[in-house]
């Protein structure tokens, strides 16, 4: 039945996995069949908030048989990070379906680090007539790596423990070129660059350039003629110059009109940012006239490259002295950088930690053995052939049984190491042996282990065979060990034969014999010595034992069979015997 149970209990427990935390949550009342909702959480993620509440519908009996109280006793293994709050945290945890079938867990956090973890729960339920069941599971939970994203890259698993490998994606792609500072001395000119390990622990600032797949541009700016042929009317008329300008398939493209009256060079224009093609432009020169001065004058022209840089130029006229000379000022609008930062952490990790045993691996059952680590800063938490052990996360362990211990150590950054396994052989005793008595001969049926005799815990010279014969009363006892050297004894059998001797004369006395079960004890010649009254029955099983001082001792046992019974006392290293009769 308690299997049973077991399995009905754990198929209703089977979703919680949290630590206390004060969020509250929210019961989904829609559901009403028992369980959890939902029954597996959803995935987390590193470095992103995370929050989700559960509800559980009790069973309110199994079997035939009420359930009294649930209660979530105790978790371990949750993420860093990751905190929980029942609903009735200020009874403990503790949920009576009678009351109510509803309960509600609230999960919130931010997990820190990637990884698959196993978080073990204890749930404690009390069951009618089978009394409280402890049941302890383990449940998987997937936190991914989280992903950083700017502008420029993004960055998966960007922080971690110790070796951490970043991955890095280019959020820019097919531009000119590339430079990536990872910031641990490694640089790579690659538009998607390659992963990187960081075996150091610290912060980190990843740094991507960019230069964009464009070409700069250019703009006419502005002109100035600083010289002019002489055809433009001579002393009668001062130059009034104007200009256009030409791109390289001979169109016009701007007109500097009005001209500017009767100025002699230097004149300068400033234009308005025009753009410029690769290619050839031409600047054509005149001198307005009209009028009574006729058409305009041509004063020639200059030709410059359009994607150059700023300069001079200069062209002539037939028909004219002097030269036309312009200084044209060309800006050249640079490509820009695409410049984006991020950063990385990494934590340390533990050393692998040590198990160091208090002595053999290999024991008897019974026998003390402890195991510790040589890691004393961080947390501990011990494992069993890859099973976590709830609770057990003391410096110091004490296996019980034989298996494969390994140690994992978490520091306060969620960062942990394993231990090598340690394989414990704990040796089961060997069957209790029992011995027969005849007389004053003891015979043991035990076969295949070693024997060994004792005469008042004092090993018997020689007495090594399935018999022996008591040469004196006192208290007698088997032990056997097997070939693993695990021993186990018999119990002790305060023997008193006919006609053998005790250890020492009684020196005392013992009234009334026989006896309902109260007798006094008088010494003859005694101070206020303490000792101690033991009471063997006929087959040597102790019955009873009672502390003595002084010469006059009343002594009361336990109800006792009607029989045969030996009173072995024990005082000032001595020990004494006598019979006594219970009616």
């Amino acid at each position: 039945m308690q299997k049973a149970i077991t399995i009905l209990l754990m198929s209703f427990i089977g979703g919680f996995w949290f630590q206390a935390t004060q969020a509250q949550c929210v019961i989904d009342s829609t559901q009403t069949t028992a369980g959890i909702y939902p029954d597996t959480l959803p995935v987390a993620t590193a470095g992103q908030p995370y929050a989700v509440d559960v509800t559980f519908v009790m069973l309110t009996d199994t079997l035939g048989l009420t359930i009294y109280n649930y209660q979530i006793a105790s978790v371990v293994g949750l993420p860093v990070g990751l905190n929980w709050q029942c609903n009735n945290f200020g009874n403990g945890c503790n949920y009576d379906p009678s009351v109510s079938i509803f309960g509600c867990v609230n999960i919130t956090g931010t997990p820190v680090l990637p990884g698959n973890y196993t978080m073990t729960i204890t749930v404690i339920a009390d069951v009618q007539l089978v009394g409280q069941q402890n049941i302890s599971f383990d449940q998987p939970f997937e936190v991914l790596p989280g992903t950083v994203n700017n502008p420029g890259f993004s960055m998966q698993n960007s922080l971690g423990c110790t070796p951490l490998t970043v991955d890095f994606v280019n959020n820019n792609p097919g531009q000119l070129a590339y430079l990536w500072d990872f910031g641990n001395g490694l640089q790579s000119t690659q538009e998607n660059p390659p992963s990187q390990t960081y075996t150091t622990p610290g912060t980190y600032v990843v740094t991507q350039t960019v230069t964009p797949n464009t070409s700069p541009a250019w703009y006419l700016t502005g002109i100035t003629v600083t010289s002019i042929p002489n055809n433009y009317g001579g002393f009668i008329d001062d130059p009034d110059m104007y200009f256009l300008l030409f791109d390289p398939q001979g169109n016009q493209v701007y007109d500097s009109h009005p001209a500017i009256d009767n100025t002699f060079p230097p004149v300068t224009w400033s234009t308005p940012n025009i753009p410029l093609l690769n290619g050839n432009y031409t600047i054509h020169v005149w001198d307005e006239d009209g009028g009574l001065f006729g058409a305009d004058d041509d004063l020639g022209e200059i030709t410059f490259a359009g994607n150059g840089v700023s300069g001079t130029a200069s062209g002539s006229v037939g028909g004219a002295t002097g030269l036309l000379i312009i200084d044209y000022t060309i800006f050249e609008t640079p490509v820009v950088p695409l410049v984006a930062t991020d950063t990385i952490y990494v934590y340390e990790s533990p050393a692998t930690p040590i198990i160091i045993s208090s002595g053999s691996l290999v024991i008897c059952e019974g026998d003390s053995l402890s195991l510790s680590t040589n890691d004393t800063i961080n947390q501990i938490q011990w494992y069993e052939s890859g099973i976590i052990l709830a609770g057990d996360t003391a410096m110091v362990f004490n296996p019980i049984v034989s298996g494969s211990y390994n140690a994992v150590v978490s520091s306060v950054n969620g960062c942990t190491a394993t231990s090598l396994p340690t394989i414990v052989v704990i040796n089961p005793l060997p069957i209790k042996p029992t011995f027969f008595v005849n007389g004053n001969i003891f015979t043991t049926g035990v076969t295949g282990l070693n024997l060994q005799w004792y005469f008042n815990n004092i090993a018997i010279t020689g007495a090594t065979g399935s018999s022996i014969t008591a040469a004196a009363n006192g208290t007698y006892q088997l032990c056997a060990t097997d070939v693993n050297g695990c021993e186990n004894c018999s119990d002790t059998l305060a023997f008193v034969g006919v006609g053998l001797n005790t250890i020492a004369s009684n020196g005392f006395q013992i009234f009334p014999n026989p006896s309902d079960g109260r007798f006094t004890v008088l010494f003859e010649n005694t101070g206020n010595e303490i000792g101690k009254l033991e009471l063997f029955n006929a087959l040597g099983t102790l019955v009873d034992e009672v502390d003595i001082t002084g010469k006059r001792n009343y002594v009361r046992t336990s109800k006792l069979e009607s029989g045969v019974y030996f009173v072995v006392i024990e005082r000032m290293g001595k020990r004494y015997f006598e019979k006594l009769i219970i009616r």
